[in-house]
């Protein structure tokens, strides 16, 4: 059995420093055969481009990597991917997602279940891992990402 929890470690620790850098507090690993072979955290403010999420910078930082190996790697993020980055985890064809806390305002699993191309491409897509280590960093750093992703809603 796979811990994921070291994994979902190392994923914070991007998630932190994504914080601390003044971006969204969300942070990627990905993972091969124990191996964690990319990182990526998000970046959306410091290099001002709003496709600058975390699992798609640790997806361009492997990309040659993944050509061979991506079927048996796992990404590990802080967060439920979005419909950006869950579509560009599929056609990289990472086929293992493991997350912290789900996107309740998104509400992928619903996307997931209504394309079968995406859920017959899933092998693994887990959440609650560290989920409120997750949750504590989101608050810290971004109150108003933690009010959408938490609540369902954007504040008013």
């Amino acid at each position: 059995m796979i811990d994921h929890t070291f994994y979902m470690n190392e994923a914070l620790k991007e998630a932190e420093e994504a914080g601390k850098r003044g971006d969204r507090p969300i942070g990627a690993v990905i993972v091969h055969d124990g191996k964690i072979i990319s990182r990526g955290s998000n970046r959306i403010s410091t290099l001002e481009n709003e496709v600058a999420h975390a699992e798609i910078n640790a997806i361009h930082s492997c990309a040659a990597y993944l050509k061979k190996h991506a079927e048996n790697c796992t990404i590990y993020t802080t967060v439920e991917p979005c419909m950006m980055c869950l579509t560009t985890i599929v056609m990289a064809n990472i086929r293992h997602i493991v997350f912290g806390v789900k996107d309740n305002y998104l509400q992928m699993e619903n996307f997931i279940e209504s394309v079968p191309y995406v859920k017959k491409r899933l092998y693994t897509y887990e959440s609650g891992i560290l989920s409120s280590e997750s949750e504590r960093i989101i608050k810290e750093y971004s109150p108003f990402m933690a009010e959408i992703i938490f609540n369902g809603r954007k504040p008013l």
